[in-house]
């Protein structure tokens, strides 16, 4: 295929074609590659492809099967580089992986709950400044300022304090592994 911008003033008729039928496109790319996210790349691809070729398209004809020829030809594109990729998992790997997630982001909720609750009895001045330096779009140097503190005075305390919430996480799920245990 030939590929050259198309003339502008086909644009309207492009996009008014590719949006109506862009479901379908998908819907077909979909049932070959069987991956949501492999599909919507491919998709992007194809529509690149017909927006360069779409001065080859003549009006009035079928856009739908037009597309579908595009977007088939990208789609066994995209197979035969995925079989020929060496990084392609097997399923069981893939699942694998999958439980690992699972268990990492139960670990990492286990965690912030910890951390709640260790803020939460932390002393009031030093909640305070916790608080401060880990707003949205703060700075330990602007929670300085506004404390009248030097920057160091507060890296200094921050660092306690966040030795001892370090400690506190650790106290906290050591207590709920022992009582899962």
């Amino acid at each position: 295929m030939v590929s050259k911008i198309p003339d502008p003033s086909r644009h309207e008729e492009f996009v008014s074609l590719y949006v109506r039928h862009e479901p379908a496109v998908f819907s077909f790319v979909l049932a070959m590659v069987r991956n949501t996210a492999d599909a919507e790349d491919v998709v992007q691809r194809a529509s690149m492809t017909m927006w360069r070729c779409f001065d080859q398209y003549e009006s009035g004809t079928n856009f739908r099967n037009w597309a579908f020829q595009i977007s088939k030809n990208a789609a066994l594109n995209h197979l035969t580089k995925m079989r020929r990729d060496r990084h392609v998992f097997s399923e069981k790997l893939i699942d694998l992986l999958a439980e690992q997630s699972e268990e990492r982001a139960e670990n990492l909720d286990a965690r912030r709950r910890a951390l709640d609750s260790c803020v939460e009895k932390l002393p009031a001045a030093d909640h305070e400044m916790v608080a401060g330096c880990y707003a949205e779009g703060a700075t330990i140097r602007s929670y300085a300022e506004q404390a009248a503190e030097t920057a160091n005075k507060i890296y200094k305390r921050l660092n306690r304090v966040r030795s001892q919430l370090q400690k506190c996480i650790e106290r906290q799920l050591g207590l709920e592994e022992e009582v899962a245990q």
